[in-house]
């Protein structure tokens, strides 16, 4: 019969071919562990849905804590990847910055899906401090989404002189706690409400008068 993939033994040739698989298994498994729980997946399941053996998983992420970083970067990579083309359309910082809230709402499997990622990557490093340096880079980088949006409406003299940085740790804790409460069923918190306070906090702490109209 045909050959079976030993431990430690890739599936496929390297190159683009290696690099393509590899992308297949961390789609995969991001669906995986954000429908099912990090817990519960095993290595196994992963291999299943991409028609591999457990052993050729191994040899592109040697543990499940691999997975999970792997899989979080690109979760996170395939949503900058989509904010990024549709915030580049847009040149007002103000309308950009709605359309990165819009971005954020937990509407849809996709974006649902990716929130789902984030809940369970926050257990684990609060668990694993090993964790935590990836974890704060890519907090870092939805920091700087921000940032570099409140500044750029400075500069277009639509935004008020503030503190960049401190609003983007207001904004994107109240749009990380809104999306805690929506996934986690809260009683007190919507898609149209989280939607109008993360808008309200734009108007209120950026928006000078003459540009909210």
């Amino acid at each position: 019969g045909p050959q079976r993939e030993g431990a430690g033994t890739p599936a496929w040739g390297e190159g683009q071919g290696s690099q393509e698989r590899r992308k297949a298994i961390l789609a995969a498994a991001w669906k995986l562990i954000a429908g099912l729980g990090y817990p519960t997946v095993r290595v196994p399941d992963i291999a299943r849905i991409c028609g591999t053996s457990t052993g050729t998983i191994h040899y592109y992420f040697p543990g499940k804590d691999d997975v999970l970083r792997e899989a979080l970067r690109y979760c996170v990579d395939q949503a900058f990847e989509r904010q990024g083309a549709v915030l580049s359309q847009i040149d007002n910082a103000h309308k950009r910055l709605l359309a990165l809230i819009e971005l954020q709402l937990p509407i849809g499997t996709q974006v649902r899906n990716e929130w789902s990622i984030w809940l369970q990557f926050w257990s684990e490093t609060c668990l694993n401090p090993s964790l935590r340096p990836i974890h704060n880079d890519f907090y870092a980088r939805w920091m700087d989404a921000v940032v570099s949006i409140v500044r750029r409406g400075q500069r277009q003299g639509i935004f008020r002189d503030l503190d960049p940085v401190g609003f983007a740790r207001l904004m994107t804790s109240a749009t990380d706690g809104a999306a805690i409460k929506i996934l986690t069923g809260a009683p007190d918190m919507s898609i149209d409400g989280m939607r109008t306070m993360l808008v309200s906090i734009v108007d209120r702490e950026l928006t000078l008068s003459a540009s909210v109209a």
